[in-house]
């Protein structure tokens, strides 16, 4: 089985300066194909680990696989 991690830049974020209340509900907007990296591996524990260290720089994760058996 193959895992994946696709990462890209956050661009739903809305930087509002007041937590304080919600204006309105945020939106999940699906990214833009062109702009996913993605970065293959053979184990879950290493997509994991990938995919931590990119989150900790502020780029949203995916991690996926595919439906392949041996």
């Amino acid at each position: 089985m193959n895992f994946w991690v696709e990462y890209w830049n956050d661009v739903n974020k809305k930087n509002n300066d007041s937590h304080a209340q919600m204006k309105e509900q945020l939106h999940w907007v699906e990214p833009d194909p062109k702009t996913i990296s993605r970065r293959y591996f053979s184990t879950i524990t290493a997509a994991t680990e990938f995919a931590k260290t990119i989150e900790k720089s502020g780029q949203m994760i995916r991690i996926k696989q595919d439906g392949g058996k041996y």
